[in-house]
């Protein structure tokens, strides 16, 4: 269930990526290596360099996130595609807290349940032979929804819609050939 040292490294580096990406997102244009290709319903593809390549991902916020009252940072939910690392369909949840460590996220597409790992505030599916069978499931899916505990123990459930996620991953898969 834990994936290798390099993998690790990789979505750490990938991390600090998505996150330039995902506030760029909503500022003026800035010059920076992150584009927007286009939002498909409640997901956008973007393009974007890391220090291994070419980078492509979805990403989607939850359209509830629950306890509303919790002060969060941004959430976001991301399949990526790194082309230098030949690496896809990896899964990656922001959560917008420092998740409990030695916790276990759960993500549930129409009721079929996946574990997730830890690291900060990401979480990635436990097991990455799963990745395709996540990413199919969120084609076939209507909804998604991410289950997790802070470090100071408060329960969160993020719901997200699946709508436009085939168009989005189509995009993002298009980009990266």
């Amino acid at each position: 269930m834990s994936f290798t040292r390099s993998r690790t490294v990789a979505r750490m580096s990938a991390m600090a990526v998505l996150a330039l990406g995902i506030v760029l997102s909503a500022m003026p244009a800035s010059g920076a290596e992150v584009e927007n290709l286009g939002t498909f319903r409640f997901w956008t593809a973007w393009k974007g360099q890391d220090a291994n390549g070419v980078i492509c991902y979805i990403s989607s916020q939850p359209q509830k996130a629950e306890p509303g009252n919790v002060n969060r940072d941004p959430i976001h939910f991301l399949v990526i595609d790194r082309k230098g690392l030949g690496t896809t369909n990896e899964v990656q949840t922001l959560v917008g807290y420092p998740l409990e460590a030695n916790s276990t996220p759960k993500v549930t597409i129409d009721g079929k349940q996946y574990d997730m790992v830890v690291e900060g505030s990401a979480a990635w599916l436990a097991s990455a032979s799963d990745e395709p069978g996540f990413v199919a499931a969120m084609k076939a899916g209507s909804q998604m929804v991410v289950k997790a505990r802070s470090q100071r123990g408060t329960n969160t459930t993020d719901t997200y819609s699946l709508s436009g996620v085939t168009a989005a991953l189509e995009k993002m898969k298009q980009a990266c050939r």
